[in-house]
């Protein structure tokens, strides 16, 4: 975390070294990445290794990325000028890490709020979340499918402080973006309903966590769904047998493979994929120092903060499976 933390502690850097054209200061995503990463490390029972200084950065840095109204904006205001777009799925990454903050009372008590802002994302009439808050042109799997899961996280902590209909809905819309291979779409455009095709494994991952946490809850059964998905997975994989060049992405779908496999005891082979795909960055990261870093097609010229954090909580969720 500290080669990404300005010395005087007001924020955190977008890419070590700085590559051209980006910013100084890190986007929503890239801090988000970083949160998760710490959550990830209290999850594990490693919150020690996390020091006052560390706390104070990283509650720091959440405040930089604060509006007057509920939810977080794009840009921090570390920038000097107004803040940037609030993206509905910035949000919802923010907010599953600070569920996974839960010891920490510095960040738990922002997760209903996210929430609560996440809701007001929905389509009323399609069931998915918007991408972002203006303008509203397109709901995506991105957004949505990480909202469902804190949905479910909340749920089960507490199911007095959600409503399952909406939960419900998201995974009717979400059910429209599955391929007929059992992975998912993009994104679908509200204007014409033509829905974007493309698929990457975080697009994937969230469907795939969701319906895990989901799983035994009144009026949800996923295990023939979820079965079909993970034989899919492996078309993800480059020619070679690699994972894409995307840690960020991949990481999240290693949080619904683990979750997987916890509530259906069904693993993936993919696990040995990420294993393998680590030892080969550990061992660059021992030879060379620097930044622990997965192959990332973003890395010439600079590390991106959110690569590093994936990185590092891959590792991290790894070392628990």
């Amino acid at each position: 975390m500290d080669a990404y933390l300005d010395p005087q502690q007001r924020g955190f850097y977008e890419s070590r070294p700085r590559r051209p054209g980006d910013p100084v200061w890190a986007y929503n995503w890239g801090f988000g990445a970083l949160l998760a990463c710490a959550g990830a490390i209290c999850q594990s029972g490693r919150a020690n290794i996390l020091t006052d200084s560390d706390w104070d950065a990283l509650r720091q840095g959440l405040l930089g990325y604060q509006r007057r109204r509920i939810g977080f904006a794009s840009t921090t205001r570390l920038k000097n000028v107004h803040l940037g777009d609030a993206f509905y799925d910035d949000n919802a990454w923010l907010g599953l890490a600070c569920l996974d903050l839960a010891g920490s009372d510095r960040f738990f008590d922002q997760a209903p709020t996210i929430y609560r802002f996440l809701l007001q994302g929905k389509d009323p009439k399609r069931g998915g979340i918007f991408w972002k808050e203006r303008p509203r042109a397109s709901l995506h799997v991105c957004s949505t499918g990480p909202t469902v899961v804190m949905a479910a996280r909340l749920y089960r902590m507490d199911p007095s402080t959600v409503d399952l209909k909406p939960v419900r809905a998201m995974m009717t819309w979400l059910d429209r973006m599955r391929s007929p291979d059992g992975r998912y779409w993009d994104n679908e455009t509200v204007r014409n309903g033509t829905i974007e095709v493309a698929l990457h494994t975080y697009n994937t991952g969230t469907p795939l966590w969701a319906m895990a946490l989901l799983e035994g809850l009144p009026g949800f059964s996923f295990r023939e769904a979820v079965a079909l998905s993970l034989l899919a997975l492996p078309q993800f994989l480059t020619d070679r047998g690699d994972l894409p060049r995307k840690p960020w992405f991949n990481v999240v779908l290693l949080r619904a493979i683990l979750a997987v496999n916890q509530t259906y005891r069904l693993p993936s082979s993919l696990l040995a994929v990420y294993t393998h795909t680590m030892e080969e960055a550990l061992n660059r990261f021992s030879r060379d120092g620097g930044v622990l870093n997965l192959p990332s097609q973003d890395s010439q010229g600079g590390i991106m903060l959110r690569d590093a954090a994936a990185s590092v909580e891959t590792l991290v969720l790894l070392s628990q499976g």
